[in-house]
């Protein structure tokens, strides 16, 4: 018992100075993010930079520092988004690539447990099947970007299938993701500082300075929705007003960039937190603070865009993906077995003419339905359905961050594809978020059993 006390006071004290830095850390973040945004710090330079934070992370890596490696990663994760359109000399798919070799490398070289999540064969065997259903690709560049966003999702799925995420791993990833997200928050805002945004009822790149507004939903929506755990969590009870500040904040950003889907990830988090929460009454209190925030976000949207917002809104339909996949469905009927190929679906929507110009089907479950028939159906869609019932049979409180980490992922796929980097750290924490038994190496004589964040 003593032991326990001592290992369990160690990291109390531990997080108690990162917990009183943190203040700073966002104002830094948030400052530097300004900065790139206003050009002060020039694109070229920021490319620089995120690849000697890959260099970084890549040696935490090799050293086999998970906590090292999670510190480093998330903020060329949240820098992504802005290389892609602003430091166009680095390849596209720089970071999945790294994803892939990094993964490898914790796979191969780590240390090996034993095998928590059967469900990795079921994804396995997809990944396969992209790759010899691309026989007759019609371009390869679609398919070359679709099987290496694949192999990006399958290398952190797969070592975490036999490695079991620990509290203090997870923590420290979710905290630098959120000083990311805020770093990423104040390059959007200058937009909103310099002004000059034409509001539309589309998403507007101009008021995401330039950078992709449905990819930010994404990126922000998962920022809103850990800001959102740690106002709920009564162990942050010191920081909550920092913290409704930076929700409110970060919120509102995301709004203003009139990509929808931001918003519906922040309200299915909120439902499934208070369908896990229904017996705490507590936290029904707790939620009372967030109306004022909410109220704050809903006006100065509304103010900003001269009420544009709600007309975006209130329109019916989803951007043409609601016709994307029908689409879909109509080439899966024609295709039923393996579906016309890897890559395939954006050209054969115009050549069969059942849509006006080649695009995406922005839905993986719809792709994989029209490019793989009814195996890529049973084996995608069966390993979505296997890691669900996976999780519920998880002890609290791994079942209830876990079925966020899935939810999140799946409806980031439903509403843009598989596109962003966010995505396969979603799946992994789901995966990897499990109920074990662990020995901490401080105390090798005690047993804890892997606790997480808890959110209330």
């Amino acid at each position: 018992m003593n032991t326990m006390r001592q290992y369990l006071n160690f990291i109390k004290q531990r997080d108690l100075i990162a917990v009183e830095s943190l203040p700073i850390r966002y104002m830094i973040a948030f400052g530097v993010g300004v900065a790139v945004g206003f050009k002060a710090i020039p694109a070229n330079v920021v490319g620089f930079i995120y690849l000697a934070v890959i260099g970084i992370a890549f040696i935490k890596c090799l050293q086999n520092d998970i906590i090292g490696f999670f510190t480093w990663f998330p903020y060329a994760m949240y820098t992504e988004i802005f290389v892609r359109k602003k430091a166009m000399w680095l390849p596209y798919l720089t970071l999945q690539y790294f994803i892939i070799i990094v993964f490898a490398i914790l796979f191969f070289l780590g240390k090996k447990k034993r095998l928590h999540f059967n469900g990795i064969f079921i994804f396995i065997a997809f990944v396969l099947l992209e790759v010899i259903n691309n026989v007759y690709p019609n371009k390869i560049m679609i398919s070359r970007t679709i099987i290496t966003h694949s192999f990006a999702v399958l290398m952190p799925v797969l070592w975490a299938s036999y490695h079991t995420l620990s509290s203090p791993q997870v923590l420290k990833l979710l905290t630098h993701l959120k000083i990311a997200g805020v770093y990423l928050t104040g390059i959007i805002v200058v937009a909103h500082i310099t002004g000059g945004i034409d509001y539309g009822h589309q998403s507007s790149s101009d008021a995401s300075n330039g950078l992709a507004p449905v990819q930010l939903s994404g990126y922000l929506g998962f920022i809103s929705i850990l800001f959102f755990f740690s106002v709920m969590n009564v162990e942050e009870a010191q920081q909550q007003y920092m913290n409704l500040i930076l929700l409110a904040v970060v919120t509102t950003v995301m709004a203003l960039t009139f990509s929808r889907g931001g918003i519906y990830f922040v309200g299915a988090a909120v439902g499934f937190y208070f369908i896990y929460n229904r017996s705490k009454m507590g936290n029904y209190f707790r939620f009372l603070i967030l109306i004022p925030i909410a109220a704050i976000v809903y006006y100065s949207a509304v103010e900003t865009t001269g009420g544009k917002i709600l007309e975006r809104y209130e329109l019916e339909g989803s951007s043409g993906r609601d016709k994307l996949v029908k689409v879909a469905f109509e080439i899966f009927s024609q295709n039923l077995v393996l579906g016309v190929g890897t890559g395939n679906f954006n050209t054969e929507i115009v050549k069969q003419q059942l849509y006006f110009v080649e695009s995406g089907a922005h839905n993986e479950f719809a792709r994989v339905a029209a490019e793989h028939g009814i195996i890529g159906i049973f084996l995608f869609w069966g390993f979505f359905l296997f890691l669900f019932l996976d999780i519920i049979k998880r002890r609290q409180p791994q079942q209830q961050f876990s079925m966020y980490f899935l939810v999140l992922f799946c409806l980031i796929v439903v509403h843009n594809g598989l596109k962003i980097s966010i995505q396969p750290i979603l799946l992994m924490l789901a995966v990897g978020t499990t109920s074990v038994v662990y020995k901490p190496k401080r105390f090798p004589n005690a047993r804890f059993r892997y606790t997480g964040p808890t959110p209330a």
